[in-house]
């Protein structure tokens, strides 16, 4: 049984070139995420078209993800580092000035009232508003730490209201669209209207591309149904997300993130700090193990390295490390529990049943979309899953979702028999297979057949194009 949960990994000043990728791709990684935070389109461009050169010279399916940066606040007009202690006042004001700092986004001090909690760096440096005047808060220090200049703001509950598509991110979408990146992670979704923005963007420049709803804000999970119902996946961001909602409530959200998501047959990354010593050890601790597991057991599509392959000094083996936790794992995954299914998945369930009560290779499904992978993917089957799409930048897309361990990319053909043909050539033509496709090849959302490709089918359609 090969690996059924996804690994994503980004891509940094250490892992940018040639070398690097290749060794990433031969240890085990499906999506390259490219971080917009940092870069110019000229530099992503060049890490994409690497990864595609390197994808395709070991003959692998490889997406990649651009995660654009969303309103991040941070600290601006810091000259030096600051050192915090409990009950020092600080001074933040829309313009910097001696001991006033100010942030990324100044007219965020004007929905700020007394009583308002602002963090800072991660959450460590915790502080409270003391006193407000036009233009100046006067903030009270919690907690002892450090303050630089760039280091995050965090506003947890106030209610405030922002974009969740900055200029820079319009941009970055429009540039994501013209080279033809796979998925969009889009930071800081607060609602729907956030994933439907970013689409239209992408849409009305061509692109097709699935965007993933990061789930970084608390007010976010208020939402999630409706993010749910119109993004194509999400991402579990713990980082900002513990920031907000506190940190011993991430376990309890993760669970039910994920758990919506695997409702919906959405694809759901975990990310962060899910190897983080591995930043500077070339092992891992007791406790990243269990946390990698216990996502694999929550039922997350894939888990995503950041800085440990980004600018660690250990990134090929901490893909190795998440290879064998994952692969590991997955032996002892409980079987899922009956799922009812309704109607559009009544095929992906009756291939994922029959599947389970036959000696067969793989469930393959014919897919225009990659909407009835994901569907079969939902019901989790131990047999492998292939995908077999006209569309290459479908099957790019099908590294992401659980369980397929195959893509395969064939020319459209109204000939049944044909599409057949071109499969079995690349798969293998002795094996049994489960299949699910359309009646009208090509199609999306025509799926309506399950169906055996057995020694009986094969020698028939290898008798009519091979005489």
């Amino acid at each position: 049984m090969g690996r059924k949960v996804k690994i994503v990994a980004t891509l940094g000043p250490v892992t940018d070139n040639m070398e690097s990728v290749y060794q990433l791709i031969k240890a085990g990684v499906n999506v390259f995420r490219l971080n917009f935070s940092y870069g110019t389109h000229e530099s992503h461009h060049k890490s994409f078209e690497l990864i595609r050169e390197c994808a395709a010279g070991l003959g692998k399916e490889v997406a990649i993800m651009q995660d654009i940066c969303g309103p991040k606040i941070r600290i601006k007009g810091m000259k030096d580092i600051r050192e915090v202690s409990k009950g020092d006042k600080l001074i933040m004001s829309k313009k910097a000035d001696g001991e006033a700092f100010s942030i990324t986004y100044p007219q965020i001090i004007d929905q700020l009232k007394e009583g308002d909690e602002v963090y800072f760096a991660d959450g460590t440096v915790k502080s409270k508003v003391e006193k407000k005047s036009d233009n100046t808060l006067v903030l009270c220090a919690m907690t002892s730490g450090q303050l630089r200049e760039g280091k995050g703001v965090n506003i947890p509950r106030s209610g405030i209201k922002m974009s969740a598509l900055t200029e820079k991110d319009k941009a970055d979408l429009k540039f994501a669209a013209e080279i033809g990146i796979d998925i969009v992670a889009v930071s800081f979704v607060e609602t729907a209207e956030d994933i439907l923005e970013a689409r239209k963007i992408l849409t009305g420049n061509g692109s097709d591309a699935w965007v993933i709803a990061k789930i970084e804000r608390k007010s976010a999970m208020k939402n999630l149904d409706q993010i749910l119902a119109v993004a194509d996946g999400i991402m579990v961001a713990r980082g900002d997300l513990g920031v907000e909602a506190g940190i011993f409530s991430v376990p309890g959200l993760q669970k039910e993130m994920i758990k919506k998501a695997n409702e919906r047959a959405l694809p759901v990354i975990t990310a962060t700090q899910m190897l983080t010593s591995m930043l500077h050890s070339a092992s891992p601790t007791r406790a990243e193990i269990s946390d990698i597991a216990n996502a694999v057991y929550d039922g997350t599509d894939a888990v995503m390295l950041s800085d440990e392959t980004a600018v660690g000094s250990f990134p090929v083996e901490a893909v190795e490390v998440m290879v064998k936790t994952l692969l590991d794992t997955q032996i002892h995954l409980p079987k899922i529990k009956k799922i009812r299914p309704d109607k559009a998945e009544g095929f992906a369930h009756a291939a994922a049943e029959i599947a389970g009560a036959v000696h067969c290779k793989a469930i393959v499904s014919f897919s225009t979309s990659g909407y009835t992978v994901r569907q079969i993917a939902k019901f989790r089957p131990r047999k492998s899953l292939y995908a077999v799409t006209f569309d290459q930048k479908v099957s790019h897309r099908m590294a992401l979702v659980w369980g397929v361990e195959k893509i395969f990319t064939i020319k459209r053909d109204i000939s049944e028999s044909h599409i057949f043909y071109q499969f079995l050539q690349k798969a293998g033509k002795e094996e049994l297979y489960i299949v699910t496709m359309g009646s009208h090849s090509g199609v999306k959302g025509s799926t309506n057949m399950v169906r055996l490709l057995d020694d009986a089918a094969r020698e028939k359609i290898f008798k009519r194009f091979e005489k």
